[in-house]
């Protein structure tokens, strides 16, 4: 027997991981001051290194799904080891969150030309999705998400951290 995995093949001069956040409310009326300091704590890591994160996103800022973009270096980085083992674990976590129903999920995309932090819609399906599922009368709620890919990496990065021993 033979264990398989989807390859993975980033190209760390044009790609990006870009998480997206959500927040749908159950409550009617909404009310994103109540309790105070609502919010979803996410984190990306890649081999159990963290290219983004954890930070905290406030309910009243995710009025509209917020997407955040992973430090380009750090995941450039991240994955040049993981090619040298073979494979990649991705992980996506929801660390916490006060809310009846966040949202996170993973893009691998070419070419974004989006900021850090951002609105703009991003359109197709993602590499990994969190939803996770809680009683309306709870409201802490956590959540993640594991893949392990073969990794492929095209491209030089184009900074590079020189550590001197």
């Amino acid at each position: 027997m033979e264990r398989v995995y989807p390859a993975l093949i980033f190209d760390v001069e044009r790609d990006s991981f870009v998480v997206w956040v959500r927040w749908v409310s159950l409550e009617a009326p909404p009310s994103p001051e109540v309790p105070p300091a609502q919010g979803i704590r996410v984190e990306l890591l890649l081999n159990r290194n963290t290219v983004l994160g954890p930070t905290i996103v406030y309910r009243r800022d995710l009025s509209a799904p917020v997407y955040l973009r992973a430090q380009r270096i750090r995941v450039a980085q991240a994955l040049e080891g993981a090619q040298r083992r073979g494979f990649c674990d991705v992980n996506l976590v929801i660390h916490g969150s006060i809310a009846n129903a966040p949202f996170a999920a993973l893009y691998h995309l070419r070419d974004y030309d989006g900021a850090a932090i951002d609105t703009k819609t991003i359109e197709g399906t993602p590499l990994l999705q969190l939803q996770p599922s809680t009683p309306a009368d709870r409201w802490q709620v956590a959540a993640q998400a594991n893949l392990r890919v073969r990794v492929e990496l095209r491209g030089q990065p184009r900074h590079r951290l020189l550590v001197i021993r």
